[in-house]
């Protein structure tokens, strides 16, 4: 094994362990249910990679590595991939040698080309570099997803398998050791495109279920109940996640041209918002729904009028 390998990768309980051993920032270790860092990933605008980068940057320049690590702090969580992103990007800045750029652009991989050190405005233009090659990378990694799910020739296991012909990112050929102590396989990772692949690896070890949510349209690793239709991230121009009203978007959709629901769902949204601006209490407004929707389901019944729905819903203004 290579001395200068700093990320390990090893699963345990259908969840996916890197253990980041960069010499610039504390020993770390990050954990996801095996696949879910894939897909989110998938779903990180390139302009936020540009932000987080362009801060960590502003930060190590002003005050160091410490400076750095607070700058990053509120991202780190959010997804593995860019944690593992963040961390060697701070450990390429705090060192910025020759040997530490060699280093970076290896884990980068080939879609990534540094500029020329001595170019105007050189670091921006090396975070729009490592934007780019991530970009290429969503980019590939959702071209071959999205051709896996429409072949149903072959289990998925091997279709996954049959692209790591055509591309690294689905080889899923490793080094690994057996670390007694811990009593886990444990996979030393070069690239940031072994990280990928071996999250990937695992989800499909672990038979990890995933699916397009019906509100996005973006493919997610179901959390708690494996039924679940929608995920749980905040779509653009939105302030809920789509496990919020991702079901009520697609009843609004199904019942666009039903004028119970539309009486129904313009009262509920009223009291909704009665409710965030605190004018009444939270049981106030799911007793208002429990109620709306046997008053609705009359009405669809022919028990009571569309008029009498709507006086009665207008009882709760």
């Amino acid at each position: 094994m290579k001395d200068n390998i700093k990320i390990f990768g090893f699963s345990k309980n259908k969840r996916t362990y890197y253990k980041l051993k960069f010499s610039q920032i504390e020993e770390t270790e990050i954990s996801s249910v095996s696949g879910k860092s894939v897909f989110d990933f998938l779903w990180i605008d390139g302009s936020d990679f540009e932000t987080i980068f362009t801060k960590i940057l502003s930060s190590i320049a002003a005050g160091g590595v410490g400076e750095a690590i607070q700058a990053a702090a509120p991202f780190v969580d959010k997804n593995s991939y860019l944690t593992v992103y963040i961390a060697a990007f701070i450990e390429y800045l705090a060192e910025g040698t020759d040997e530490a750029l060699a280093e970076f652009t290896a884990f980068m991989g080939s879609d990534f080309a540094a500029p020329q050190k001595d170019s105007a405005h050189y670091m921006m233009n090396f975070i729009n570099a490592m934007t780019a090659s991530i970009e290429q990378k969503k980019a590939e990694i959702k071209f071959y997803i999205n051709d896996i799910m429409k072949d149903k020739n072959g289990s998925l296991n091997q279709r996954f398998v049959n692209c790591g012909k055509e591309s690294k990112l689905f080889d899923f050929q490793f080094d690994s050791h057996f670390d007694f102590e811990n009593d886990v396989i444990i996979y030393p990772l070069e690239t940031m495109d072994d990280v990928i692949r071996f999250d990937i690896m695992q989800m499909l070890a672990n038979k990890i279920k995933f699916k397009p949510c019906k509100c996005c349209g973006h493919y997610f690793v179901p959390g708690g109940r494996t039924n679940s239709e929608y995920c749980d991230r905040i779509m653009p121009g939105e302030t809920r996640p789509c496990n919020e009203f991702g079901a009520l978007k697609t009843f609004d959709i199904t019942h666009k041209n039903d004028d119970i629901h539309k009486a129904y769902i313009t009262a509920y949204r009223r009291m909704d918002s009665r409710q965030r601006a605190k004018l009444i209490t939270k049981d106030e407004f799911k007793q208002f729904g429990k109620i709306a929707r046997a008053e609705r389901k009359k009405c669809y019944n022919g028990e009571i009028t569309l008029e009498q729905f709507k006086t009665w819903l207008d009882d709760f203004r």
